[in-house]
């Protein structure tokens, strides 16, 4: 079927019947001790957040802005965002918006390769077991929905597919279908933070079971942090109690891939 109508039901099956299956490392292809689709060696090479050590300098990537400044400190915001994005209880981001990290969401997005999205949502449930007490979990995550031309496009929403990998192996729920874009925004690629958050403005509808619930948004990539602001927005306006953020990768000040 041709790209543009959507993936092809039994294709589509078949995909997520793979994707319940054990993998092999999707990098080297040798079979893994960790119980992901990844093996330790090529997951030791994933760009993260916090560079230390090695070929580039030490720096820490704002992941509000996506500012890099020389610090051996991970922080995750700099002390200008901090003000900004106040609607916003916490952000977990493991990763820079980096090779080989860009290269699997991209598989996932525009490959349809849906056991991406269990390797995805299992390393990003695991930074967050690393930074979250377990009294600090929310009650369920909810995806970015993705608007409808896009949906029918490819034929699965890739923030979901994240989501619900890493819900479960967090045991919290996964409530796809607790929001939805009221309408369809124009591409937010290569747009400035301003012209992002005029686009996406009320953009979302958020339903009413969400309300007195503590809430994490989840997504492939963030950017300027536009659309994952407005979605809180209207989480907390539709009464949940706290809303957290996380994401897989943090694209650089400079990176113009659409996300968050």
């Amino acid at each position: 079927m041709k790209n543009g109508h959507g993936t092809p039901p039994v294709v589509e099956h078949w995909h997520r019947f793979l994707a319940r299956l054990p993998q092999f490392c999707c990098f080297c292809h040798r079979k893994t001790q960790t119980g992901w689709d990844i093996c330790e060696y090529c997951e030791s090479h994933l760009p993260q957040i916090s560079v230390e050590s090695g070929l580039k300098s030490p720096s820490t990537l704002c992941l509000s802005c996506g500012f890099a400044w020389p610090d051996t400190i991970s922080r995750q915001q700099c002390s200008f965002c901090v003000k900004t994005l106040a609607q916003i209880e916490q952000i977990i981001c493991p990763y820079r918006y980096d090779f080989p990290i860009d290269k699997l969401i991209h598989r996932l997005k525009y490959h349809q390769h849906l056991p991406t999205g269990r390797l995805l949502g299992s390393l990003l449930a695991n930074h967050v077991q690393n930074s979250l007490a377990l009294a600090d979990y929310p009650d369920c995550v909810v995806p970015v929905p993705l608007n409808q031309t896009r949906f029918r496009q490819r034929g699965f929403n890739q923030a979901a597919e994240i989501a619900q990998w890493c819900a479960a192996d967090l045991g919290i729920d996964a409530l796809p279908s607790a929001a939805q874009r009221r309408f369809d925004s124009t591409s937010l690629v290569g747009l400035s933070r301003a012209e992002r958050g005029l686009g996406i403005i009320g953009v979302f509808q958020a339903s009413e079971v969400l309300k007195g619930a503590r809430v994490a948004i989840v997504d492939d990539v963030m950017t300027t942090g536009a659309t994952a602001g407005e979605f809180a927005r209207e989480l907390l306006d539709t009464g949940a109690v706290s809303v957290q953020l996380w994401v897989v990768a943090r694209t650089p000040v400079t990176g113009t891939e659409g996300g968050s």
